[in-house]
């Protein structure tokens, strides 16, 4: 239809001059035009909604060379849009035994943290269950029912992120489960310090720009992540 109506409209405004010997043949050339932009309509469409999740990363948790637990990443972009989901699960046996699962959500929209949800359960009790969204420039942090302000302006990175990239030349990333900006310090060779908080650290170890071991290190127990 579209191309009958472009063509009665040049018809009239006498752009061009049109013969029944040859009309046919300019119907049947709109039409093919019509369906290919159409078809490159449709197509530009469907790439821009269709989310590009990127292959999932996997941690083995590593205690004594034996290994204990397991965290699973994804990354997905879509548009100006990257989300970052974890889901981790550690079965370990010291003194006691001890069950954690934890599940974390980051959405960053241009470069710029606007959610971010962390749920960590111990032997079955919550130990953290809390939500940080941005609104009007300003982080809030939702948790038991209550909400309060963030006091920091902007998160470009957090913790998650180190996982995926190097840091370089950054300072210091948002620590989602502290709610607090962290030290991230370059030792060389590749590997970097991230102070979480009292005698907790990670110490991140990246070859060509992948992050290929991490050392956590806590008062409790140590432990190793080597990716699959």
């Amino acid at each position: 239809m579209v191309p009958i109506l472009i063509l009665y409209t040049l018809k009239r405004l006498k752009v061009i001059s049109i013969t029944d010997k040859n009309l046919s043949r300019i119907k049947s050339l709109l039409q093919k035009i019509f369906a290919l932009v159409l078809l490159l309509i449709l197509t530009s469409t469907h790439a821009l909604n269709n989310p590009i999740k990127e292959k999932p990363m996997v941690f083995q948790i590593m205690k004594n060379q034996k290994v204990i637990g397991t965290i699973n990443m994804i990354k997905t972009v879509s548009g100006d849009s990257i989300t970052y989901n974890s889901e981790s699960n550690i079965n370990a046996k010291f003194v006691l035994s001890f069950k954690i699962i934890g599940k974390e959500k980051s959405v960053f929209r241009n470069g710029t943290l606007v959610y971010s949800s962390v749920y960590r359960t111990l032997n079955r009790k919550v130990k953290a269950n809390h939500s940080i969204v941005q609104k009007n420039r300003t982080y809030n942090i939702k948790e038991n029912n209550k909400t309060e302000v963030l006091n920091i302006p902007n998160i470009q990175q957090n913790l998650i992120t180190l996982y995926f990239n190097e840091p370089n030349g950054i300072a210091s990333v948002f620590c989602d489960n502290q709610k607090e900006m962290i030290d991230v310090s370059y030792l060389g060779d590749g590997k970097y310090k991230v102070e979480i908080a009292n005698g907790k650290y990670n110490i991140f170890h990246y070859k060509n720009g992948a992050c290929v071991k991490v050392e956590a290190v806590s008062p409790m127990f140590d432990v190793v992540l080597m990716p699959l």
